[in-house]
């Protein structure tokens, strides 16, 4: 009896012993997993260097903090990107956050892919302050701002910069132009040679858009008013047409971009995004003897539309996501790694204080290739986003190429742009009506 009840007690024992065991396990088990961080997957077109620069930001994010974990897929281009995104949003798979062209917003929040910032941003315990977003250059700010929220908050945003070639310069006797009409002038010197006085990257809308602006004709208003074949506008193209046309302008074609033909010493300047800065200093031939400036003035002004991409934040998020995305966009809008992303990629500072920081201001001495883009913030402005910019881009885009490549004349082609454009603008007004309602 006294047996049995030992083996008894022995046997129950045990099974305590491996109840409690199994608890124990699981206890763990449920711990390591709510201590893990909150993962944040993040697609973004950066490649080469660019992609090495942020993948080296996100690991200094990652082991700043345990909470979250960013988890970066470079998609190769922005035209790739784009199309992952609105795939993705129609099979209900986006990230987290991606990086996008703040013109795409309008579009993103009409197929209802987009949360706001603000949540976090204005109102959350890790908000920004007055000085933090005043910060913030002002035409950055706002060119993520849609319909009253932030929808997209800068990082990589570029200026346009004029790029020279000091030895062609000095063999012509060609003096930095202070105004789009000195580059007739400095065509009449390279007469009868292979070099243009000014090469554009293969399409001439950034270009027009600073110009428009600057003469009083902006080419969407925020009143979302179309001034695509306004008198200033067409003046603005047919400037462009007439030094094409007198060979003093060329456009990229196949190369795409300036900096081909550039590096290549056929052409004495340039105009493009300052991120072809870092570009240049690592492809061009080393004996290229380049420098940049500012552009030129039109109608005595000198105006410089915003390019590059912003962050957004994608529905599906969970609460706990959000506030990782919003956690990695203030720490990147942190002076150190605001400056940092800079000197590293050739995009501008988006925050005054990265631009007048020591370490900035020590590296802008040492390579002064990338003063002029930051001299470019002060004259800068954000293209208006509204619902249909996709299409209207695509638009403009086949409209510039009918100029180039069809001799199409610059008022036939901007006026049936102005008529596209128009129809665009009459179904985003009555999207936003029925968004209101």
């Amino acid at each position: 009896m006294k047996k049995t009840s030992f083996w008894r007690l022995l046997g129950l024992m045990g099974a305590v012993l491996l109840l409690l065991t199994a608890c124990g396990k699981q206890g763990t088990a449920t711990k390591s997993s709510s201590s893990a961080p909150v993962k944040i997957t993040y697609w973004h077109r950066m490649t080469g260097t660019y992609d090495k620069s942020l993948n080296k930001l996100i690991t200094k994010f990652n082991q700043s903090q345990k909470k979250y974990k960013i988890v970066a897929t470079s998609q190769g281009s922005y035209n790739a990107l784009q199309q992952k995104i609105m795939a993705a949003g129609k099979s209900k798979t986006l990230p987290t956050m991606a990086q996008s062209p703040y013109t795409n917003i309008g579009d993103y929040v009409k197929n209802k892919l987009l949360l706001p910032f603000d949540p976090e941003m204005l109102n959350g315990a890790d908000k920004l302050s007055n000085a933090d977003l005043k910060d913030i250059y002002p035409s950055f700010l706002s060119a993520g701002k849609y319909e009253g929220k932030y929808y997209g908050l800068p990082f990589s945003v570029s200026t346009s910069v004029l790029f020279y070639n000091k030895k062609l310069m000095s063999q012509y006797n060609i003096s930095i132009p202070k105004t789009w009409a000195d580059f007739a002038a400095d065509q009449e010197k390279l007469k009868g040679t292979d070099v243009n006085a000014i090469e554009l990257d293969q399409s001439y809308d950034v270009a027009l858009e600073g110009m428009a602006y600057g003469a009083g004709s902006q080419l969407i208003t925020p009143k979302l008013k179309a001034n695509l074949n306004a008198p200033k506008t067409l003046a603005a193209v047919n400037q462009i047409l007439d030094l094409r046309k007198s060979g003093a302008l060329k456009t990229a074609g196949e190369d795409q971009y300036f900096s081909v033909p550039f590096a290549n010493g056929k052409a004495v300047f340039g105009i493009g995004s300052s991120a072809t800065v870092p570009v240049l200093i690592q492809q061009a031939p080393k004996d290229l003897d380049w420098g940049t400036a500012v552009i030129p003035t039109y109608e005595g002004k000198r105006s410089n539309p915003l390019n590059g991409n912003y962050n957004v934040l994608f529905k599906g998020a969970s609460k706990a996501q959000q506030a990782g995305a919003w956690a990695f966009q203030k720490f990147l809008l942190k002076s150190e790694n605001a400056s940092q992303w800079a000197m590293d990629s050739g995009y501008v500072p988006v925050t005054k204080t990265a631009s007048n920081s020591t370490t900035f201001k020590n590296y802008l001495q040492k390579n002064d290739k990338y003063k002029a883009a930051v001299s470019a913030v002060s004259q800068s402005f954000a293209s208006t986003v509204f619902t249909g910019y996709t299409d209207y881009r695509n638009d403009l885009m086949s409209t510039v190429d009918s100029t180039l490549t069809k001799n199409v004349s610059g008022e036939t082609a901007f006026n049936n742009l102005q008529k596209q454009t128009e129809t665009i603008l009459k179904e985003n007004t009555q999207f936003s009506s029925q968004v209101q309602r």
